[in-house]
């Protein structure tokens, strides 16, 4: 018998990509599909943004192939394929790859394997850098097909152009997106700091119907592509500024603007900011603060939103912690979502 998510078919997409992201979907198994929900199999229980209930169930075993590693299983050495990492990130028609440096004379055999086995991937491209400086851009090298960083990416209803040398932008948050997304009622002002390219901007406003959504983003070239995004899924309801947080809040309190919520997609330091987010934020205002934690101290991250609070005489209470992806082994990205009381 195996543990088994029950998740209504048209959740089934959006469920899977949870599943992966989080490291609760259990490979070696045949889904079964039931009348309107489909069983996935899952480690454990968990708590989920969106409704779902656990059984157990006889599933099929089955024999998970990497198509890539299958690819190149007569090509490689042994050595080689241990050491390869066969997954990576597509964004849009790019795939990001983490090569080995005892791989790097093989990379132009693994950017051809993949165009020739993803036909949705016109670029390889490979990481030449970690996530550097204030605006977290990371350098990226080519290793075959189309010479470009641009790409357009489809998800939660928008479309959205993306540069991923010129902005942050993680495929892997979709999911997360959407999670905020379903809280937003009807009127809501929403505020994003560190917006970007908007993702959660254009996200919320196309699939709720807040009464504005306002973006900060201090990178220039990140506010250009925002701009872009917003004309391009034809949204009359989001504001992109570019400029530093730092500046822009202090000026919205002069002016008696707060907001019902507040998103603060900045995991690093996102902390150092609760003060900007406390000065527009009224009683019942939601703040969803991200945060980077080892496994089995997410707790820590609810104490980062209590300290903020008790520094702004602010009272506040933790809804929830959620894990929204993981950062390295045992390190995870966590949201936590708590309401301004006072």
């Amino acid at each position: 018998m195996v543990l088994c998510a029950k998740v209504p078919l048209k959740e089934a997409e959006t469920a899977k990509r949870y599943l992966r992201e989080h490291g609760l979907l259990l490979d070696g198994y045949r889904y079964a599909k039931g009348a309107g929900y489909l069983l996935l199999p899952v480690s454990r229980r968990f708590k989920s943004p969106f409704g779902i209930s656990f059984e157990e169930r006889e599933l099929v075993k089955v024999e998970k192939k990497n198509r890539l590693k299958e690819r190149l299983r007569e090509k490689l050495t042994a050595g080689e394929l241990e050491r390869l990492k066969s997954s990576f990130d597509v964004v849009g028609s790019i795939a990001i790859l983490e090569v080995d440096e005892e791989l790097s004379g093989r990379e132009q055999l693994l950017a051809e394997t993949i165009l020739a086995t993803h036909k949705n991937v016109r670029t390889v491209l490979k990481k030449a850098s970690g996530h550097e400086g204030e605006l977290r851009l990371q350098k990226m090298r080519l290793l075959g097909g189309k010479d470009t960083r641009e790409t357009v990416v489809q998800e939660n209803g928008v479309r959205l152009r993306i540069n991923v040398e010129e902005v942050y932008y993680s495929v892997r948050s979709a999911t997360e997106r959407q999670r905020i997304a379903s809280f937003v009622r009807p009127g809501e002002r929403v505020l994003v700091m560190f917006s970007g390219a908007a993702p959660y901007c254009c996200v919320i406003a196309r699939n709720t119907a807040a009464a504005e959504v306002v973006g900060i983003e201090l990178n220039e070239k990140g506010h250009e592509l925002g701009l872009k995004n917003v004309r391009l899924n034809k949204l009359e309801n989001v504001v992109l500024v570019n400029a530093d947080v730092r500046d822009v809040v202090p000026a919205l309190k002069e002016n008696g603007i707060s907001f019902d919520r507040i998103i603060m997609p900045l995991p690093h330091t996102g902390q150092d900011f609760l003060d900007e987010a406390f000065m527009v934020a009224h009683k019942g205002t939601i703040i969803h603060l991200y945060d980077f934690e080892r496994e089995g101290e997410f707790e820590e991250a609810g104490e980062k939103a209590r300290e903020g609070a008790r520094r702004n005489k602010r009272a506040i209470k933790v809804l929830r912690i959620v894990p929204s992806g993981q950062h390295s082994p045992r390190v995870f990205r966590v949201c936590v979502d708590f309401e301004v009381l006072d």
